[in-house]
């Protein structure tokens, strides 16, 4: 009986050793794992919520929907070989639908057939994603924002190695969605900057 109680004890001993190894291991590893996060740069972070979100990048608009899609119609109009293929009312289109609780949001599909022919050719799916789009939308917090998937995402999606264009496209649609969600004072600046560049 003695033995059996000195074997349980030293078993019980054994146990919450193992066990408190396996808590400080876990706390190690959060902790690693939290210092990890911690030091990474604001471009991996936004790596990493690219991967996450499917390579889709979201921005806040500082004017309603219908402002930020004019103005993206309206510099679109000024880019050569770049058009609007179209322009969806999300929004109009539910309330028609008999959907009359349904918050601001349009899509601008636009694009440079010859660049996103480039990407065509390597890879015919492309055109899934080609021409490029934005939508924007009242979120539930009642601001305005924007979002359109990343071109670098493309390469996770299609074959489109070595193909120069996806980097071209991706800087075009990153600088073109920080000016159309501007303040209406910075666009004002952007506006005259941009004509006296000219």
């Amino acid at each position: 009986m003695k033995k059996l109680s000195i074997t349980m004890t030293i078993l019980l001993a054994v146990l919450l050793t193992m066990s408190c190894n396996t808590e400080e291991s876990k706390v190690k590893q959060e902790t690693e794992k939290t210092t990890t996060e911690k030091t990474k740069t604001p471009e991996e972070k936004t790596e990493k919520k690219k991967e996450e979100n499917y390579g889709i990048i979201t921005k806040r608009s500082f004017v309603d929907v219908k402002t930020t899609m004019d103005r993206l119609e309206k510099i679109i109009s000024k880019k050569e070989g770049v058009r609007v293929f179209t322009r969806i009312n999300h929004a109009e289109n539910s309330r028609n639908a008999g959907n009359e609780n349904v918050a601001d949001s349009e899509l601008v599909i636009f694009g440079n057939p010859k660049v996103g022919l480039k990407m065509l050719s390597k890879d015919p799916r492309a055109g899934i994603d080609l021409p490029l789009k934005i939508l924007a939308y009242v979120g539930e917090d009642e601001n305005t924002y924007i979002s359109y998937r990343d071109v670098l995402h493309y390469k996770n999606i299609y074959n489109l190695e070595n193909c120069k264009a996806t980097e071209k496209m991706s800087n075009s649609i990153n600088k073109l969605s920080s000016v159309i969600t501007k303040s209406p004072e910075d666009f004002k600046l952007f506006l005259e900057k941009s004509k006296t560049k000219k």
